[in-house]
């Protein structure tokens, strides 16, 4: 079982995020097609401890605003992935912009079974409520 420490999109399930194998931390993506959408298949890259440091940085103001958020103290156009918000957020926004369209550190295909952890809240400062197992194509 790895651990997930970042959702970037959940849509039907994970999307995007970033995950921890072997000691190694990943960014992985769903495989999407034009007439079907998101696939089972997932795409894993290879990311630097300076990129993981970022996303993580990001998560944890996702964290606390929908801490916020959920408690009803702010409202869903708040959220600093809006932009101009959060200028902590657009900083790091821009500065992974780069990172997380590239391609070229390709390292895994594979299919993935997500699991709830005994975490309590969905998300957490250490990351969303599931782990999960990694099936290498």
């Amino acid at each position: 079982m790895s651990k997930v420490l970042v959702e970037n999109l959940y849509y039907d399930g994970p999307r995007e995020g970033i995950t921890s194998v072997e000691g190694r931390h990943y960014r992985f993506v769903s495989d999407f097609n034009d007439d079907s959408g998101f696939t089972d298949e997932f795409s894993l890259y290879l990311i630097s401890e300076s990129e993981l440091q970022l996303e993580i940085e990001q998560w944890q103001i996702f964290v606390k605003w929908n801490k916020k958020y959920q408690s009803g103290e702010l409202k869903a156009d708040s959220h600093p992935g809006h932009g101009g918000i959060s200028q902590r957020w657009d900083e790091i926004e821009q500065a992974l912009a780069i990172n997380r369209k590239d391609t070229s550190n390709f390292k895994f295909k594979a299919t993935a079974t997500f699991t709830r952890n005994d975490q309590e809240l969905q998300y957490d400062l250490n990351g969303p409520c599931y782990d999960v197992s990694w099936h290498f194509l």
